[in-house]
């Protein structure tokens, strides 16, 4: 996390990041007086981007706009943009189909299940982009091919929240053994009905494609299925 904070408040704010809350003491940096600590964690309070909770300490909504987005600027509303690809696996199991999914471990869809994905780097192919985030989130191996593409626009009190492309990668073949937990989240196989359900639970928070494509999957139409391309706007106002 970069862009006008501090060490010790970029500390701070990478904890929260994955985690609902914490106490004061979890967030508290190694070697770090207390009463500088404190200083710097109160900045972040006072400026909207840490919240006192009962429990402790968690994002605000500025924070977890930060954390989604961390290269943010007042001026520069195309920093909002970024390419998230999104990696589905799948495999058969005694006959039924079974997707890979994740529970959240981080902000800003913390608790969230479903498939999971990450940032493509710049200059970064879209597939081997795939590969590399299965790889350091599961520890499984697999060469993905792109199947469709979705631009989410978000939108939270009237004020744009995010952009985003979601490239969405597909395998049905894998290597290796799966990591169950990892700071990025709890790993799981589930059936294709779960993890379709699982998509469509939070509609503002969720990815129409996503949906298509497990259910072109369940379907066997996955390899005759049309290149996917779609625009969508949310907001947060109903």
């Amino acid at each position: 996390m970069l862009h006008n904070f501090s060490p010790i408040q970029n500390h701070i704010l990478s904890k929260l990041k994955n985690a609902k809350s914490l106490r004061y003491s979890e967030m508290q940096p190694e070697k770090i007086p207390n009463d500088l600590y404190n200083y710097h964690l109160q900045f972040l309070v006072k400026k909207d981007f840490v919240i006192k909770t009962g429990d402790g300490y968690s994002l605000s909504e500025t924070g977890i706009k930060h954390v989604a987005d961390p290269y943010t600027t007042n001026d520069a509303i195309t920093s909002l943009f970024k390419i998230n690809v999104i990696t589905i696996v799948s495999r058969i199991v005694d006959k039924k189909i079974e997707i890979l999914n994740q529970v959240r471990k981080s902000n800003p869809s913390y608790g969230k299940v479903g498939v999971m994905g990450g940032v493509v780097l710049k200059g970064e192919l879209i597939e081997p982009a795939a590969t590399r985030k299965l790889k350091q989130e599961t520890g499984l191996d697999a060469d993905f091919r792109l199947v469709g593409c979705e631009r989410r626009i978000m939108y939270k009190a009237g004020e744009i929240f995010s952009d985003v492309m979601f490239p969405i990668a597909h395998a049905d073949e894998y290597f290796g053994d799966l990591i169950e937990d990892s700071d990025f989240g709890h790993n799981m196989w589930v059936p294709i009905d779960e993890a379709i359900k699982n998509e469509q639970i939070d509609e503002y928070d969720s990815i129409n494609t996503i949906v298509t494509v497990l259910k072109a999957i369940k379907d066997g139409s996955i390899y005759k299925m049309p290149f996917i391309f779609e625009e969508v706007i949310k907001s947060d106002k109903i």
